[in-house]
């Protein structure tokens, strides 16, 4: 089972935080946008890509606010195993572009209030719970690491 890096992108602007709305089986929920490391690709880097692919913004990495495990067992084949490296971004001056390549499970990118955000159904949980000590703490959180399914 291979381990697979995700580096997700925590950005704040006027109490609002940038989040990517998705629809599954479950219905509807928000997520940070982030994704996958590429061999070769500097965490930083994944940031800046994946945070442009997903919602036409261009991000930079402020600091690491949080890490997070999870491994996940699939209907089929081996458990999917996940490192979550959250970083506070800020936005750069550049315009927005439109989204080149959005999750499979993205509707959108919207700018959700914070306290809504906390209450609602952002995911994973772990991260929901945590985020406010993300933004607001000056050193990085273990989040944890947990089995699901």
């Amino acid at each position: 089972m291979a381990v697979r890096n995700s580096a997700k992108a925590i950005i704040v602007r006027d109490e609002k935080i940038l989040l990517n709305r998705c629809h599954s089986r479950f219905g509807i929920y928000y997520a940070l946008p982030g994704g996958g490391q590429r061999p070769g690709e500097l965490l930083p880097e994944t940031i800046r890509r994946e945070v442009m692919e997903e919602t036409g913004y261009t991000a930079e990495p402020t600091r690491m606010a949080g890490i997070y495990e999870q491994i996940t067992r699939r209907w089929e084949g081996a458990p999917d195993h996940k490192m979550y490296f959250l970083f506070r971004c800020r936005l750069s001056d550049a315009p927005r572009c439109a989204p080149s390549e959005r999750d499979a499970f993205q509707l959108s990118s919207e700018w959700v209030e914070l306290a809504e955000a906390v209450q609602g159904r952002l995911f994973p949980r772990t991260v929901r719970d945590n985020l406010m000590k993300m933004i607001y703490s000056d050193t990085p959180i273990y989040l944890g690491s947990e089995r699901k399914g």
